[in-house]
């Protein structure tokens, strides 16, 4: 039963990290992004054409849409942190009581084949000391 606990937990674990690791890839992209299009916006300043007005204020209004994008993302990002911390001490809590559970196994077993062993042996000696009598 604990088994397949951490089995469960195990994928949910891997399913936060597989989240984690697609929003860091998703901020990635947006900082590129914003990147292409800040040195989009300074060809714009250096080609020393007409300046359109518009053109630029579309570029400086898309760069702030993705810098919003991007702390937003970071927001995402640090929540699926902390959502991993909580599943890896899940993680960590379920393997605990397994190794607990499987000591008390052990310990049983081992009580158990000493017993065993006591009964065989006080038999034995029942055996061999009716024996003894006999003859």
């Amino acid at each position: 039963m604990k088994e397949k606990l951490l089995e469960e937990k195990l994928l949910e674990l891997a399913k936060v990290q597989r989240s984690l690791q697609e929003a860091v890839d998703k901020q990635s992209q947006l900082e590129n992004y914003q990147r292409e299009i800040n040195d989009a916006l300074m060809n714009v300043y250096k080609c020393g054409n007409e300046l359109n007005l518009v053109e630029v204020q579309r570029y400086k209004d898309f760069i702030n849409k993705l810098i919003v994008d991007i702390s937003n993302q970071k927001v995402v990002i640090n929540n699926i942190t902390k959502l991993l911390a909580v599943k890896r001490n899940e993680v960590n809590e379920v393997l605990k009581e397994k190794k607990v559970l499987e000591k008390l196994k052990e310990r049983q077993q081992k009580t158990y084949y000493f017993n065993f062993d006591q009964a065989q042996s006080k038999e034995l000696d029942d055996i061999t000391s009716s024996r003894y009598r006999i003859a």
